[in-house]
């Protein structure tokens, strides 16, 4: 399964979305049953597009950052494959602060092995994590953005990996 790439896309910034866009937008408001289906006729490299671009996606505020990261940590429990996924793609400083997220959440949220509520408005309440959270996000935002370059880089020198040109 491969997407269907303009030839004017191939040197696109957004590359690496463009490659794992149309599996995503396929399982788009479906339960999790019909996302691992997808997820299972992914190869290796497009499995770790898919997780981090599920995730990534959803980290366009402060607020969307710290609830979708405790989200996927505890609820769906994808962290550990959109750490994966970044292995595979070699992204050492992606993975220590997505390990950073999920001490923050983790800290903050899990008593022995009970989960308290996360909520967005979390934040709001408590001016340490409040503070902790900022610092995590904006890295995050420098090291995803970093990421995302080398994955197209990635993808360039694998092309038939990932794509088809239209």
């Amino acid at each position: 399964m491969r997407a269907r790439v303009r030839a004017e896309d191939i040197q696109s910034k957004q590359l690496s979305w463009l490659c794992i866009e149309p599996m995503l937008i396929s399982v788009r408001g479906r339960d999790m049953a019909a996302k691992a289906e997808i997820y299972r006729q992914l190869h290796e490299g497009q499995q770790a597009l898919f997780l981090f671009y599920s995730y990534h996606n959803h980290t366009k505020s402060l607020a969307e950052f710290y609830w979708f990261s405790a989200y996927n940590i505890i609820e769906i429990k994808s962290w550990h494959g959109i750490k994966n996924g970044m292995h595979f793609f070699r992204l050492d400083e992606m993975v220590n602060v997505l390990d950073q997220i999920e001490s923050l959440i983790t800290d903050k949220n899990r008593v022995d092995e009970a989960w308290s509520e996360v909520l967005p408005t979390d934040l709001d309440k408590d001016p340490i994590l409040l503070q902790k959270t900022e610092v995590l996000y904006e890295t995050y935002q420098t090291v995803a953005q970093a990421a995302i370059v080398h994955m197209n880089e990635m993808i360039l020198q694998n092309q038939e990996m990932y794509f088809e040109i239209e």
